[in-house]
């Protein structure tokens, strides 16, 4: 399944838990926001596993052919 991770940086707080649990795939931005790098080499579980570690919920992760949004759940989307 291919997949697509955004970040919402209106969300977004800095905490480094996403990079935490996935460095290889997120890294911190000249504003100290989550940034993503890559989708490569990474499982949409393993994502959808991290992004329900953010304490704002602001990464955002779909399965890019149906457009499924696999996290977060409807009730925390804001």
């Amino acid at each position: 399944m291919g997949i697509k991770v955004t970040v919402n940086h209106n969300r977004c707080v800095g905490s480094r838990l996403c990079v935490g649990f996935l460095p290889d795939a997120f890294k911190l931005n000249g504003q100290g926001q989550s940034e993503l790098i890559t989708t490569g080499g990474v499982n949409a579980e393993e994502f959808v596993q991290t992004a329900g570690q953010c304490p704002q919920s602001a990464i955002k992760v779909e399965d890019a052919e149906t457009g499924e949004v696999l996290f977060p759940p409807a009730e925390l989307e804001m």
